[in-house]
């Protein structure tokens, strides 16, 4: 699996302004919509589903990462955004420690097993506290899809 197949500069956002999770996932979700990955019409109804999941556990691992992700019907690809908070989002931590990078995942219902892969891929790509801290740097998107690329080569 490869990163660089659901994502472009125009997934990221390195400026998130939000402290709360709602407002996080609501602005990674307004420039998902910006970057015409996301219908605007659909924005309501898929934050409504990435908040219930989150009722359910908290999708933030520690270490300043968290992973809101769901599954919905009618969506043919993967859907992936990644955003960077320098000041620090609660997010209901595992750790406590608020989170700083958050990568957003959105998939079709009809493909479990794709969503788990994707899953499984950030978890790894994100064990190199190096690899966070890089990305966190990162002064645009250009320079955050090279330090995800860069660390993709080290997974294949």
């Amino acid at each position: 699996m490869n990163l660089l197949d659901y994502l472009t500069e125009k997934d990221i956002f390195l400026q998130l302004a939000a402290t709360t999770k709602k407002k996080a996932i609501e602005e990674l979700l307004d420039n998902l919509v910006q970057a015409k990955r996301v219908k605007k019409e659909k924005k309501k109804d898929l934050l409504a589903q990435l908040l219930a999941r989150e009722k359910m556990g908290s999708t933030a691992i520690g270490n300043g990462i968290a992973l809101p992700h769901v599954r919905v019907e009618n969506i043919k690809d993967i859907i992936l955004g990644v955003g960077i908070s320098v000041s620090g989002i609660e997010f209901d931590s595992l750790d406590s420690e608020p989170v700083y990078v958050v990568f957003l995942i959105i998939s079709s219902q009809k493909e479990a097993g794709l969503h788990l892969k994707m899953l499984a891929h950030v978890a790894q790509l994100i064990k190199d506290k190096y690899f966070v801290k890089n990305l966190r740097e990162a002064p645009n998107p250009h320079d955050a899809l090279k330090v995800i690329a860069k660390q993709q080569k080290f997974l294949v």
